[in-house]
């Protein structure tokens, strides 16, 4: 084979391969920005938190802020799909997970469960849009 054929495979090959990488990480997403609602128990034990306000952030996608409901303060991570879905959604209290997280995300708002060892939950967020 010639070398003009090898000279071709490897321009095809490295465009395939650096089209693959993406060293910025994900790009926005839709869901990108500040929302905020509020987590309440719905069924648990005397310790659960009745209602809680939350405060979250999206950025490319990934979920971070938090929430308090008296002296109760967790932490919620996770990751939004470009569909809405929340992926390994957490509420994390002292650095660990304490309820796993799920729901859908949709234009101005979201809504869905939490579940923890002795308590679980609703949560909803609306969009935040300064006025």
């Amino acid at each position: 084979m010639s070398a003009g054929f090898f000279r071709a495979a490897v321009l095809l090959l490295s465009g395939i391969l650096s089209a693959c990488a993406s060293p910025e990480g994900p790009g926005p997403s839709q869901w990108d920005g500040r929302w905020v609602g509020h987590f309440e128990s719905s069924l648990g034990l005397l310790g659960c938190p009745s209602r809680g306000v939350l405060d979250t952030q999206i950025v490319n996608g990934v979920m971070a802020g938090g929430g308090n409901a008296g002296p109760v303060v967790i932490a919620v991570r996770g990751s939004v799909a470009p569909d809405g879905e929340v992926i390994d959604g957490v509420f994390a209290r002292d650095g660990l997970a304490a309820a796993v997280m799920a729901g859908t995300f949709r234009l101005s708002g979201a809504a869905g469960r939490w579940q923890g060892t002795t308590c679980e939950g609703n949560w909803s967020l609306q969009r935040f849009t300064p006025g």
